[in-house]
């Protein structure tokens, strides 16, 4: 009986221990964590996102999202009236990006084991979104003389651009219960590169002047979007953890 007894205390302080350990670990955040989140990044996107963070505290998380054309204007609108840039240069930012596919993947830390301070960066891309200028449209957004002699009416460019970007972030992320998060972060998106494409939806009859004009658009596109699309990210998240 008294060796029954003994096992029993045994199993019951491996137990207590077990649970002792346990509770110190999550306390210290060790263990992996994956988090589930709808989020968004305004003005840059609305979707979702997947983080994932190690027994060490590093971080990595991906998202997935569009750019709405509300987003794209609201920040037109501040930086018209601003004096950042003029009204063609945010109506041609907004023609060209508005409801682009976005992908965002960062790596980051969160240093402190009580607290749910993060530092992350990464890199953005922004792509697959714009829409079809008339070609007097165009011309007067980028400051470009059309095409003279092209006898084809009521021409028409696709506009479309893929901005690589530098995402930097500092955020906080809150546990609300039974795995349910909560995240807000402040950050920036800084344009490194552009890729425009201008291509015209007719037939041209001058094909030498309509190339022509297509690539001079693709560069005031680019010189754009370098020069202007430097972006202030507030970011808000509901999640789940697992």
């Amino acid at each position: 009986m008294k060796s029954r007894s003994g096992m029993g205390a045994l199993l019951l302080a491996g137990l207590l221990a077990g649970v002792e350990a346990r509770a110190e670990e999550e306390k210290d955040g060790h263990g992996w964590d994956i988090t589930v989140e709808a989020n968004t990044d305004f003005p840059l996107s609305v979707g979702g996102r997947l983080g994932v963070e190690s027994p060490w505290r590093l971080r990595l998380s991906t998202s997935l999202g569009y750019l709405p054309a509300a987003y794209v204007r609201a920040v037109n609108d501040i930086a018209v009236e601003l004096g950042a840039y003029g009204r063609n240069q945010a109506d041609l930012i907004e023609n060209a990006l508005k409801n682009s596919l976005v992908w965002r993947t960062h790596v980051g830390w969160r240093p402190f084991p009580g607290a749910g301070l993060y530092v992350e960066g990464g890199y953005g891309l922004v792509a697959l979104g714009g829409e079809t200028n008339a070609e007097d449209v165009l011309a007067v957004l980028t400051g470009i003389e059309p095409p003279f002699g092209e006898s084809v009416l009521n021409r028409e460019y696709r506009v479309r651009s893929v901005l690589h970007m530098l995402d930097v972030e500092l955020g906080w992320r809150w546990g609300l219960g039974a795995g349910w998060t909560a995240r807000t972060a402040l950050g920036a998106a800084f344009t490194l590169d552009s890729n425009s494409r201008v291509e015209p939806q007719f037939e041209p009859g001058l094909p030498v002047l309509v190339n022509a004009f297509s690539r001079l658009a693709e560069g005031q596109l680019d010189r754009t979007f370098e020069k202007y699309v430097h972006l202030p990210v507030l970011s808000l998240s509901i999640g789940y953890a697992f």
